[in-house]
């Protein structure tokens, strides 16, 4: 009898000490997903990074170019944007920013790219914009849509549109270029993954801190139902596979974020022969435009001279 006490006991304690594991790894791996789908403040150089977007958003709003506007997606989520019309402009961009960023971190754009007209705007959940989950370009796609959309609507028909996307901008860039033939003239796609699942995969311990098992298919679960997102779908590669329009693909050459051999194997899967890759010198992920704008300048105009016969000289 009390053998059989002792056996109920223990099995009643194991059964309690493995709810509670189960418990703390559920809560764990929530808080992990909190921190990637949903948009709070970060610490960028020491400062909140709202407050350091508020000072830019001010000083862009400063240009006498600049206009306000507002937008919404097929998921009726109103986005925010900074739309620029430059007098005898040669060309339009739509600039995508990258994951946690916002319109204001694209505005070293403006200057390197003054005979554009540009769009620069905030994607679901994300600086202005309304939504509460960022899905690392599942949905993002749609607001790349909607941006497009708008920005042909007020712009000259005539000139050559290009689509620039940074890192989850790159991804969003090309799910809807994939699914939307003729999109834009041209893409240039600036530091972004092959493959969303890979990035997890070989970046998993390193960026999270938590061993793979147990936590990576909890993760990758909770992630499914709160954002609403399958991580094997957002897949680069096999979105550039089914892009006709030439693409530059651009990548710091120590981007430790996304490592550039993920340019390269993008860059070996485009279809169109005037499609590039450029692996410049070392800067921080994403912002290759900003430490050698005059470089980058020189770059994207060759392409696009190139690429789509732009009538564009060397950087004015």
């Amino acid at each position: 009898m009390i053998a059989l006490f002792d056996s109920r006991r223990k099995i009643i304690s194991f059964a309690l000490t493995l709810i509670t594991v189960v418990i703390a790894m559920v809560f764990v791996s929530y808080q992990v997903v909190y921190k990637f789908a949903f948009n709070a403040d970060n610490i960028y150089y020491g400062r909140s990074q709202a407050a350091v977007a508020a000072e830019i958003r001010y000083e862009i709003m400063q240009r006498p170019d600049c206009e306000p506007v507002t937008f919404k997606n097929s998921d009726d989520q109103k986005l925010h944007g900074f739309l620029f019309k430059r007098p005898a402009a040669i060309g339009t961009m739509l600039l995508c920013h990258g994951y946690k960023g916002s319109k204001e971190f694209m505005y070293g754009f403006l200057d390197i790219l003054p005979d554009f007209n540009l769009l620069l705007f905030d994607f679901r959940a994300s600086g202005e914009s309304d939504g509460s989950y960022i899905s690392m370009g599942y949905h993002e796609y749609k607001d790349v849509f909607a941006a497009a959309k708008f920005l042909k609507s007020n712009t000259p028909a005539e000139l050559p549109f290009v689509i620039l996307g940074v890192s989850m901008g790159g991804s969003a860039t090309l799910r809807a270029a994939s699914r939307n033939p003729g999109l834009a003239d041209a893409y240039i796609i600036d530091s972004t993954f092959s493959e969303l699942r890979s990035m997890f995969l070989s970046g998993y311990s390193k960026l999270i801190g938590l061993p793979f098992y147990p936590f990576f298919p909890i993760i990758k679960s909770m992630f499914h139902y709160i954002a609403n997102c399958d991580v094997n779908e957002v897949n680069s590669l096999a979105a550039t596979r089914m892009i006709n329009e030439p693409i530059m693909f651009v990548h710091s050459c120590d981007d430790e974020f996304i490592t550039p051999d993920n340019s390269v194997k993008l860059y070996a899967k485009a279809l169109n022969e005037s499609s590039k890759v450029w692996i410049g010198p070392h800067a921080r992920h994403g912002f290759l435009h900003t430490y050698f704008p005059a470089l980058y300048n020189q770059k994207v105009r060759r392409f696009l001279r190139k690429a789509i016969n732009l009538n564009i000289q060397k950087a004015p």
